[in-house]
């Protein structure tokens, strides 16, 4: 690859190294965190304990790594649900599509706490709200984009308003191989006056296909090491493995991550999927995560 195509990486990394070690301008130590941000963009990623760096190719890949993007054919679809004990409910969507070296992507996280409504009526219904628009540029095998990310949180005392924005890399070795780079919320909150933070995530990942994934078997393993502002490192690893025949079949996930006291979540996370052709059926099960008791999550993917 000639120098000239190497450069824009070389930007990329540097914006991206300084950008994350940048200190926060809008960091108040005071104001809180909201849930919605640490919900996983899919089942699929809640099953692998939260990965998203390197997990390529789904349209929930934008919540994680906008970069993820890069493998989509066409276009995906893909959306969660989660019963949330005692609150409410937990729903996403994501929807993205490919339109030549380029890779479009939206989605949405919605987080309610009235058990007995879906939506935010009337507006002083506590619920979070997180929305993602994302732009991806291909070239090669190496693809890097950004993502601007809105939150929202309403509750019967006020609401409150965040911006901020992701930086993601990728390079995908066809469908084997997948090395991603991502720094979520760059610089906290960009508007001060509001109460809410959007504390850094850095992630660093990789996904191996150790058969090729268009055949009967399926065997892949992702590891990632994750950097959260204001907390220890960890690390995640985790795989899937199953058998799809001509379109139809079940897979398999299950991982492990270094336990976090801050967070609370559990070492383990276990899932599954049933594919259907071009549709696949997601679960995803934790002993407990950010959002209280034990997590099950269904999930649905639509790649055209």
């Amino acid at each position: 690859m000639s120098s000239s195509r190497w450069g824009p990486l070389f930007v990329f990394l540097f914006l991206a190294a300084a950008l994350g070690a940048a200190p926060g301008g809008a960091q108040q130590s005071s104001a809180a965190a909201p849930s919605v941000i640490g919900l996983a963009g899919s089942a699929r990623s809640d099953a692998l304990g939260g990965v998203g760096a390197a997990l390529m190719g789904d349209a929930g890949s934008l919540f994680g790594n906008p970069a993820g993007l890069a493998t989509v054919s066409n276009v995906a679809l893909e959306t969660t649900y989660r019963r949330v004990a005692g609150a409410g409910a937990a729903v996403t969507a994501a929807a993205a599509a490919r339109l030549r070296q380029f890779d479009l992507g939206l989605g949405v996280k919605y987080l309610g706490f009235d058990s007995t409504k879906l939506l935010p009526s009337p507006a002083t219904q506590p619920y979070e709200l997180e929305a993602v628009g994302s732009l991806i540029y291909r070239f090669g095998l190496i693809a890097f984009g950004g993502s601007a990310r809105y939150v929202r949180t309403s509750s019967p005392s006020g609401r409150e308003e965040a911006l901020s924005g992701d930086l993601g890399l990728a390079v995908a070795f066809f469908d084997i191989m997948a090395i991603g780079f991502a720094i979520q919320n760059i610089d906290d909150n960009w508007r001060p006056e509001s109460g809410l933070r959007l504390p850094r995530l850095s992630r660093l990942g990789f996904t191996m296909n150790y058969v090729d994934p268009q055949e009967t078997f399926r065997l892949m393993s992702v590891a990632e090491v994750q950097w959260r502002e204001g907390m220890p490192s960890r690390i995640v690893l985790g795989g899937e493995a199953g058998v799809v025949l001509r379109g139809l079949g079940i897979l398999g996930r299950a991982a492990w991550r270094s336990r976090s006291k801050a967070i609370g979540d559990p070492a383990v996370t276990l899932g599954g999927t049933l594919a259907l052709g071009k549709i696949s059926l997601d679960y995803a099960y934790a002993e407990r995560d950010g959002l209280g008791s034990k997590a099950h999550r269904a999930g649905l993917r639509l790649a055209l």
